[in-house]
């Protein structure tokens, strides 16, 4: 559970992995539309989160907040 002090919540981001399969792929743009499937896939399920960054390995979100679209 996130604390609250001074009235501000913590945010702390969810890691999730990227799949090997998709790291494996050398050629940039067969893995940018493969990543870009995969993530509309995982977006899906997850509508009440949004991707915050991005590093080599994983994709960090965070919970939207009340009415927040994109």
């Amino acid at each position: 559970m996130a604390e609250e002090i001074n009235g501000v919540t913590e945010v702390i981001p969810v890691k999730v992995p990227i799949p090997a399969k998709l790291l494996a792929i050398t050629d940039m743009n067969k893995r940018s539309a493969a990543m870009k499937e995969w993530w509309a896939a995982y977006a899906k399920r997850y509508p009440d989160y949004k991707a915050v960054r991005k590093d080599n390995h994983f994709v960090y979100m965070v919970k939207r907040k009340g009415g927040e679209t994109s």
